[in-house]
């Protein structure tokens, strides 16, 4: 009984192994001998975040994180390019980026219930980071093109969150450690039960602009300069705050 059933279990294991190598295998890393196990780690990785896809969302674990924010999708996303896995980055953006608002406010999380609405000021960034990503990898101007919009709409959103601490009342006083910078968020669980400025919401929304302007001038749209010059304001606000005891 035993061997009847043991070569089916075997045919099946033998096509799911060929299946992830074919999946896993398409960028090959040459890397010192001591390396090796970091990359097979890599590797392995890259497999649990392909596990925890639910169609085209990219969750980051399975149980209490069957969501998908798009802070884990920025950054797994990054990890599926270089494993050569871009068809899911596609997908993921395709999924997500309509669930941004009018206004370009990028939701933190999107599940079954519809996307999340708290405000946590790294979203916006890291929806242009991915796009710009995406594109690094696969030179896919189509999709450039389609997400586009989006992508302003985001840098629109971070510029309008940033004027609200480019106040007068921000300029001088025990307030002014928060000038030109993004307002409080919840950026992380601790910070619920009183916001705070997050500095990842910054750099993030650093890494945005920088990456929406270059986007901007592969497609050539004039908006290529302000864009710029909101990313030189913004770093240009960084260090003070950071500096202020």
């Amino acid at each position: 009984y035993f061997g009847r059933i043991h070569k089916p279990l075997e045919k099946g294991r033998g096509k799911a192994l060929a299946a992830w190598r074919k999946t896993l295998g398409g960028v090959v890393w040459q890397v010192p001998g001591c390396a090796v196990p970091a990359f097979d780690c890599f590797r392995t990785a890259a497999a649990h975040i392909l596990i925890n896809r639910d169609g085209p969302a990219l969750q980051p674990g399975p149980r209490r994180y069957t969501r998908s924010w798009i802070r884990d999708g920025a950054t797994m996303g990054a990890a599926l390019l270089r494993m050569g896995c871009a068809d899911e980055i596609r997908d993921f953006l395709r999924w997500y980026a309509p669930h941004q608002k009018a206004d370009g406010n990028v939701p933190c999380a999107v599940d079954r219930e519809g996307p999340d609405w708290l405000p946590e000021h790294d979203s916006h960034g890291q929806l242009a980071f991915l796009v710009a990503e995406y594109f690094r990898f696969t030179r896919d101007r189509d999709l450039l093109a389609e997400l586009w919009p989006a992508v302003l709409r985001a840098v629109d959103y971070i510029e309008s969150l940033r004027s609200e601490r480019l106040a007068p009342e921000f300029a001088s006083g025990d307030r002014k450690a928060c000038y030109g910078i993004l307002p409080e968020s919840v950026s992380h669980e601790g910070y619920l039960a009183q916001p705070v400025h997050a500095y990842w919401d910054d750099f993030w929304a650093l890494r945005g602009l920088s990456d929406a302007a270059e986007l901007a001038r592969i497609v050539a749209d004039p908006s290529e300069a302000r864009l710029r010059a909101l990313h030189d304001s913004l770093r240009d606000s960084l260090p003070a705050p950071i500096q202020t005891p």
